[in-house]
C-alpha cells in the first residue's frame, strides 16, 4: 500500500528534498497498525532526519501506541512535559544513530 498523499506532503515539508524520497521509501516498509496514523507521527517525530525516522519506524513496529502517544497531542500530560519527552528521546537518538537497532525477533 502506497504512502497517503497527505503524509507525502508532510513528508515533503519536513525532509530536505534530497532525502523526501527515501523517507517515504522507508515509512512504506511499514504496514503495520494505523499505518496512517504511524507515518505522521514519525514523520514529525524524526524532525526531518532520517535516522530518527528508522529509529522511530523500528519502535513503531514493536509498540505503535508509544509512537503514537510521542507524535500526537497527548491528553494526559502538559505540552511542556510531552516536548521535553520528545526532545530527550531525539538527543538520545542522535547519539546512538551509529549503533545498529537490536534485531526485533521477526
Amino acid at each position: 500500500m502506497a504512502v497517503s498523499p497527505a503524509t507525502r506532503q508532510l513528508c515533503d515539508a519536513t525532509f530536505p528534498d534530497a532525502d523526501a524520497a527515501s523517507a517515504l521509501s522507508l515509512l512504506d516498509l511499514y504496514a503495520g497498525a494505523e499505518r496512517e496514523r504511524v507515518h505522521q507521527a514519525v514523520v514529525r517525530l524524526s524532525g526531518g532526519r532520517l535516522g530518527r525516522l528508522r529509529r522511530w519506524l523500528d519502535e513503531a513496529k514493536r509498540n505503535p501506541e508509544t509512537v503514537l502517544w510521542f507524535g500526537e497531542s497527548p491528553s494526559d500530560t502538559s505540552q511542556d512535559t510531552h516536548a521535553f519527552g520528545v526532545e530527550f528521546i531525539n538527543a538520545f537518538l542522535d547519539k546512538h544513530l551509529d549503533t545498529p537497532a537490536e534485531p526485533t525477533g521477526e
